[in-house]
């Protein structure tokens, strides 16, 4: 039988992983949302909605990539350390050449890391 020290543990440490789950969510959506508006800020030719939302994408993949555990899944946070550095590239490279197609590759990117995190959020918590 198991104790409700235990218990109380493991349902705290459920809430936690779901907690951090749902912001890195949110996190995620953050980035796909600012990356549409700098789509939008390049069809507008308005450099400067281009530029203000790709400096916000920048910022939470930046955050993405710090919130990497290195000690617990070394191969996997290696994996999305090089994804996330490659779509800073892309979105430098989108800024000062004014490349819709870099944004919209660094979009399809984002939406699919987003759908294979949340797929692995639900697994954990069911």
């Amino acid at each position: 039988m198991k104790s409700m020290g235990y218990t109380a543990y493991k349902n705290s440490e459920t809430q936690h992983t779901e907690n951090k789950g749902k912001i890195l969510s949110l996190l995620f959506e953050g980035a796909i949302r600012f990356t549409r508006f700098a789509i939008m800020g390049m069809e507008k030719e308005d450099p400067r909605i281009k530029g203000e939302n790709i400096s916000k994408v920048l910022a939470i993949l930046t955050e993405l990539d710090c919130a990497l555990d290195r000690d617990q899944e070394k191969d996997l946070a290696d994996n999305l350390n090089g994804l996330y550095q490659y779509m800073m590239r892309r979105l430098t490279h989108a800024n000062f050449n004014n490349e819709k197609k870099a944004l919209i590759e660094v979009d399809r990117l984002l939406s699919e890391l987003k759908e294979a995190f949340d797929r692995a959020v639900d697994s954990l918590s069911a």
